[in-house]
C-alpha cells in the first residue's frame, strides 16, 4: 500500500464519514483515500479531471458517493471489474482501495486522463490489480461479470456500451445524475428488471446508483 509522504494524512484532517459508511472501512483503507483524494486535488491542477468548483470538496462530492455502493454491494473476490470512462479513476479507483482481492480495469477516452489516473495508480501502490487503459468502450473485446460507471453518458447510449462488455449474468452499476424512469419495453430482451438504489445520505441528493443484470 502507498504511503503518506508529501501530504497529510494525519486522521484530523480527514472529513467525518457518514455513519453507514463508518464500519466498513478500514482505517489503512481511509488513509489509502485519502491519499488519492489529495493526489487528484494535485493532478486537477495540471489536468481537468473533475470541475474546478469541487477542489475542496472532493471527498463529498465524489470520494463518498463513490464508496456508497458498499453499503448494500460487495464484489466477491477474484473477479474483474470494469470501471468505464472512469475519468479521475471514479468510482473505480476508491473501490479498488476498498477491496483488495479484486482486479479493476480503468478505462477512459481521454489520454491525458489515463496518464494522470495511471500515475496515482502507481503512487497509490495498486498497480498489480488495477490497470488503466486508454480506449474507447466500443472498441474494448474484453467481458467482464462487473462493470461500472459515474455520469459518463446518457444511460440508453451507456447500455448499448455495455451490453456487449458485460458477460452473462453479469451486472453493472451505474451512478446516476437523477432517477431514473422505468425503462422502456424494449430493454427488456437485454436486461433484467432493474433496481435503483437510493441510499440515504445527504451525499448523493436526488442522485441513485441503478443495478442492470444480464439475463
Amino acid at each position: 500500500m502507498g504511503g503518506c509522504s508529501r501530504m497529510s494524512c494525519e486522521p484530523s484532517s480527514w472529513p467525518e464519514l457518514p455513519a453507514c459508511l463508518k464500519p466498513l472501512l478500514h482505517a489503512e483503507e481511509i488513509a489509502q483515500l485519502h491519499q488519492y483524494a489529495k493526489l487528484l486535488q494535485t493532478w486537477n491542477e495540471r489536468i481537468n479531471l473533475i470541475s474546478r468548483r469541487d477542489i475542496e470538496r472532493v471527498w463529498e462530492h465524489h470520494l463518498i458517493p463513490s464508496l456508497l455502493l458498499l453499503t448494500w454491494r460487495r464484489f466477491p473476490p477474484g473477479v474483474r471489474v470494469l470501471d468505464i470512462g472512469t475519468g479521475g479513476g471514479l468510482p473505480g479507483l476508491p473501490l479498488a482501495i476498498t477491496h483488495p482481492e479484486t482486479e479493476f480495469l480503468l478505462l477512459d477516452s481521454t489520454r491525458k486522463k489515463v496518464q494522470a489516473v495511471a500515475a496515482m495508480v502507481a503512487e497509490l501502490g495498486l498497480s498489480e490489480r488495477c490497470r488503466v487503459q486508454w480506449g474507447r468502450a466500443e472498441t474494448l473485446r474484453e467481458r467482464f461479470p462487473f462493470i461500472v460507471g459515474r455520469a459518463v453518458a446518457p444511460l440508453p447510449q451507456v447500455l448499448r456500451w455495455v451490453e456487449r462488455l458485460l458477460e452473462p449474468q453479469g451486472t453493472f452499476y451505474y451512478y446516476t445524475g437523477q432517477p431514473w424512469p422505468t425503462p422502456p419495453s424494449a430493454w427488456q430482451a437485454t436486461w433484467l428488471p432493474f433496481r435503483e438504489k437510493m441510499p440515504e445520505s445527504p451525499y448523493l441528493a436526488s442522485k441513485g446508483i441503478l443495478e442492470l443484470r444480464r439475463p
